[in-house]
């Protein structure tokens, strides 16, 4: 036995930001930007803040899910950096919904949702917890370095949420790291006022080589996808619905193509979102199933890849509790 998804929410910042509007200070341009990307817009915070999307990104997700914060036994959330080092983010959702549930906070970069999926499978497997709150939220706006055209028109800002239930849905799962500290690197502020630091603090930025995140994560999504339908007993014609993770079209388009997978089972935001790191999945997931999309029975495969470099696979059959 292991979990449903019960709910989904999420919540994003209000001011969107064009590609036309980047280029009022940066050398590009919209058809620059799209046909290497998929992105025409993306979401930034301004006057929110990372604690305020998730909040509300979780709020809905229980409201969804017909469930109360007492009722949740694990809170996990998936981001990179929240507004605070301490207290974790999912301690600032613990304390705004009501819950005195173990929470901590859980750091893989962009596949940190499918991280959490399988914590909560091990939580709800073992009897540690019922009810599992996954929230991811990511300010990547306030991560990058906004004079590098190659990676600031990438990303966006956001929060999702979904709540897991005990229950029959969770078809199979897997986490994979090819370990590589320099392919996607964004160093920390340290030692800021420390006499005795003897380390020069670097720019809090991201640093990305593009050529190499590409062959990784074709090859690392198309690994996973293979390996999770294996181990689910499915072939990857038999899944429903792909949710990838949004990082770039062309490199969803070039996972998926070995596959003959048709475009209408592929679903996407990237052009209205960009990269919003972990949260992607989460909004991407939310968007579509209050839509209507999903039916019950639907086999839905979740796929991603991330700095570390992470990457992950989980299948989910939609409605089965």
């Amino acid at each position: 036995m292991s979990f449903y998804i019960a709910g989904t929410g999420s919540a994003l910042p209000e001011k969107i930001v064009s590609n036309e509007d980047l280029t009022a200070f940066l050398d590009t341009s919209d058809e620059w930007i799209f046909t290497r990307t998929g992105i025409h817009n993306r979401r930034v915070l301004t006057h929110e803040t990372l604690n305020d999307l998730a909040i509300l990104s979780a709020r809905r997700a229980l409201e969804d899910a017909g469930v109360t914060g007492q009722e949740v036994g694990l809170i996990l959330c998936a981001t990179m950096r929240g507004d605070t080092v301490t207290p974790s983010l999912a301690c600032v959702v613990a304390e705004a919904i009501g819950s005195r549930a173990p929470a901590f906070d859980v750091n893989a970069a962009c596949v940190g949702v499918l991280y959490c999926m399988e914590i909560a499978d091990s939580f709800i497997a073992t009897g540690k917890a019922d009810t599992v709150l996954i929230v991811s939220a990511e300010a990547m706006s306030k991560l990058l370095d906004w004079k590098d055209r190659s990676t600031c028109v990438l990303f966006g800002d956001g929060s999702g949420a979904l709540v897991l239930r005990k229950g029959a849905g969770r078809l199979a799962g897997v986490l994979s790291t090819d370990p590589d500290s320099h392919v996607i690197r964004m160093p920390n502020i340290e030692g800021m006022n420390s006499p005795y630091n003897e380390h020069a603090p670097e720019p809090l930025a991201m640093h990305m080589d593009g050529g190499e995140v590409y062959k990784f994560a074709v090859n690392a999504m198309g690994r996973n996808i293979a390996e999770v339908c294996r181990l689910a007993q499915l072939a990857p014609g038999d899944i429903d619905w792909y949710l990838p993770h949004q990082a770039n079209i062309r490199i969803i388009d070039a996972s998926l193509r070995k596959f003959r997978i048709g475009k209408e089972k592929v679903l996407v935001n990237i052009t209205d979102y960009g990269n919003m790191s972990a949260t992607s999945i989460s909004v991407l997931l939310d968007e579509y199933a209050r839509r209507g999309t999903f039916k019950r029975g639907d086999k839905l495969l979740f796929v991603a890849f991330g700095a570390g470099l992470t990457s992950g696979a989980v299948i989910v059959e939609w409605g089965k509790d």
